[in-house]
């Protein structure tokens, strides 16, 4: 297979990816209806935790023979990756059950944007011109989406909705520093235990109980699992086949995704301010990536001498 047919199919299942992310999102909104937040949040939790075992048990399976040695220690980032992350879904959740779809997908995805600033301040990665632009753009783009005068959001799920995006920013910086210590399945299987944890320590302190459950709600329960792994699944897998440079940006069309499945739900049309915003995200996120685009992009177009 050619590396230009490899390409497609990275962008292809990155495009699926989002679609799935989509239809989670979609299913959690349905949920939103019949559980509270911290219900969402605990079956959010337990369904990818059950779906990560069993992939972790198949790979340790498979891998007798080629064991690889992490280095020890970074438990403590680990936790903090897993908080951080929690924090970022609390917060997305919640705007999922109280705002448009699209609007609160679209806040999420300003991820890049803080991720950008963080890696600066933090890592002390250089920063260029063309970053310092789109981070400019992409705070428009926020700015646009939640002015009171033009959006009717509360100044909760602004706060959400920026927080949901700061908070998911500082869980991939950190996922850097993890690099070594664990691989990716048991950092995700942190990320779902935590979120279960967390879920059902909120139901107990907050909650007489968990709600009672309709057929409807145990199939979108499901669905959210489902939905969510598979996602994940096609993302892993745009990654293996193109590179990062290439496919990440295809991620933005969760937004277009969202907004269309939050209207089919029976979201209001966003105003021409908040799909404004909703663009100049996008743009932001191209930008930042844009570097690696140009680089991948020469390396497929430039034929190797001889």
């Amino acid at each position: 297979m050619t590396r230009t047919r490899l390409v497609k199919f990275g962008m292809f299942y990155m495009l699926l990816g989002a679609f799935f992310f989509s239809l989670m999102n979609s299913s959690l909104k349905i949920l939103a209806d019949s559980i509270t937040i911290n219900e969402n949040m605990f079956f959010r939790g337990i369904t990818m935790t059950i779906f990560i075992v069993i992939l972790v048990y198949i790979k340790r399976k498979h891998s007798k023979t080629n064991k690889h040695h992490n280095k020890k220690g970074g438990w403590g980032k680990l936790f903090f990756r897993a908080f951080i992350g929690t924090c970022s879904l609390y917060a997305l959740l919640y705007n999922i059950s109280t705002i448009p779809l699209g609007t609160s997908v679209a806040f999420a995805q300003s991820t890049p944007i803080y991720t950008a600033i963080f890696a600066w301040l933090f890592l002390r990665e250089k920063i260029t011109l063309m970053m310092i632009l789109s981070v400019v753009i992409g705070f428009i783009g926020v700015l646009l989406i939640s002015n009171p005068e033009t959006s009717n959001l509360a100044f909760i799920n602004i706060a959400c909705g920026i927080l949901s995006g700061v908070f998911a920013s500082l869980a991939f910086i950190s996922i850097r520093a993890l690099r070594g210590y664990f691989d990716d399945l048991i950092i995700m299987l942190s990320f779902g235990l935590m979120a279960t944890f967390m879920g059902f320590i909120a139901v107990l302190i907050f909650q007489d109980g968990f709600s009672p459950l309709d057929l409807k709600d145990w199939i979108c329960i499901v669905l959210v699992g489902i939905t969510g792994t598979i996602g994940q699944y096609y993302i892993t897998r745009a990654y293996t086949f193109a590179p990062a440079g290439i496919v990440a940006p295809i991620d933005y069309t969760r937004i277009v995704f969202s907004l269309l499945f939050g209207i089919v739900l029976g979201d209001t049309i966003p105003d021409i301010f908040s799909v404004t915003g909703m663009i100049f995200i996008t743009i932001s996120g191209i930008l930042i990536a844009m570097p690696i685009i140009l680089q991948e992009i020469r390396k497929f177009t430039i034929k190797p001498k001889g």
